[in-house]
């Protein structure tokens, strides 16, 4: 599998905007294919002609409409060796009310169980992307998969979406 790389605090990062993702239109479950892999989307879309979204092929992730439902979420299907952190960029709906936020999980079992590496808050007023990094605490050996879930208010509306518009993996 061929990755997207640059150059990141002088080791190599695997670069994800999803500008050239297939699109996915709709919100059920559902492969995207980048140029680094596939993500698996729950609750999420990717699509092109959006007037909402921060940008083009931003992908759009979905809050929990209550507390005891899954938040919507972006999942690598592939492993990443030697992971060493995960910088993520994103932003909220204007229109949508309340507080956003993203918690980065990471997997070393192939998806079967999740350890949350960090949750961040997004700008309250939506007017620039917040960017944060977190550290996985990796072996340089083990290979992680990553999954990015919208852990904003839950709203019976189902709003309080976020718009993701980087996952940038940095590899030890």
């Amino acid at each position: 599998m061929a990755f997207a790389t640059g150059v990141f605090a002088q080791h190599k990062a695997i670069t994800e905007t999803f500008e050239t993702a297939t699109k996915k239109g709709k919100y059920p479950e559902g492969e995207v294919t980048t140029t680094n892999g596939k993500w698996l989307f729950k609750d999420a879309l990717v699509w092109d002609k959006e007037p909402t979204d921060f940008r083009a092929m931003a992908p759009r992730v979905m809050s929990a409409p209550t507390i005891e439902d899954e938040s919507g979420s972006i999942t690598s299907l592939f492993e990443t060796k030697g992971l060493k952190s995960v910088k993520v960029g994103f932003i909220g709906y204007k229109l949508d009310p309340g507080y956003f936020q993203l918690e980065v999980l990471v997997s070393a079992n192939k998806g079967q169980s999740w350890r949350s590496i960090g949750t961040v808050r997004g700008r309250y007023d939506k007017s620039r992307e917040t960017f944060a990094t977190f550290k996985t605490n990796s072996k340089k050996d083990e290979e992680l998969m990553i999954k990015v879930v919208n852990t904003s208010a839950p709203k019976l509306n189902r709003l309080n979406r976020v718009n993701i518009t980087l996952i940038e993996m940095e590899i030890q």
